[in-house]
């Protein structure tokens, strides 16, 4: 009898990640579902200006090959941020306030940036919400999502805020956001398949 139950959580389980897989690809562009498939990063920015207000809106997406479980060792830990990243020159993480602190410097960027923000560690599958308390982009909101999938694991994140237009212009901001985001997951996903 245990046998047989194990045979059934075991095919169930198979059935649900595979739900899952293509619930969460099948339920994003077919564009972006092919260039994530093909192994590439798929980033998206728009950043509007009016009377004096900013808005900016962003998405990612990406599949790492490895499984969730065995990339999240190394992409968890947001304090050796600065040792996977050649623009990350300082960060840091508090478990207890559960808030991250990176310090941004690079010829791609406008200028140096500090940014917090509030995210929970990421140790496995699953929504997580976070929030730019501080700095450049405070109040910024956004999501991250992280599903197991046969193909590896796919990395959804995107985020949303609106406040005192920056001194960046819209294009520039669009740009620089765009190259940033895409250069940090590549490179974090290619530091995170090598432990």
């Amino acid at each position: 009898m245990r046998y047989l139950t194990n045979i059934i959580h075991f095919f169930m389980a198979i059935f649900f990640t595979q739900i899952l897989y293509a619930k969460d690809l099948q339920s994003i562009d077919e564009k972006i579902a092919k260039i994530i498939k093909g192994g590439q990063i798929y980033r998206k920015s728009i950043v509007t200006s009016k009377n004096g207000i900013q808005t900016f809106d962003y998405q990612i997406h990406g599949i790492h090959p490895n499984k969730c479980n065995t990339a999240l060792r190394k992409l968890s830990r947001y304090e050796k941020f600065h040792e996977y990243l050649d623009l990350v020159k300082l960060s840091g993480y508090s478990d207890k306030k559960g808030e991250i602190y990176l310090f941004l410097d690079s010829t791609l960027m406008p200028f140096p940036m500090s940014l917090n923000f509030k995210i929970e560690r990421i140790t496995k599958a699953g929504n997580y919400k976070f929030s730019f308390d501080k700095g450049f982009l405070k109040g910024l909101l956004g999501a991250i999502e992280v599903t197991q999938t046969p193909n590896g694991c796919y990395f959804y994140a995107d985020s949303h805020w609106s406040g005192k237009a920056s001194k960046i212009p819209d294009t520039v901001f669009e740009i620089f956001s765009e190259t940033i985001g895409e250069l940090a997951m590549k490179n974090l996903f290619r530091v995170s398949t090598q432990l």
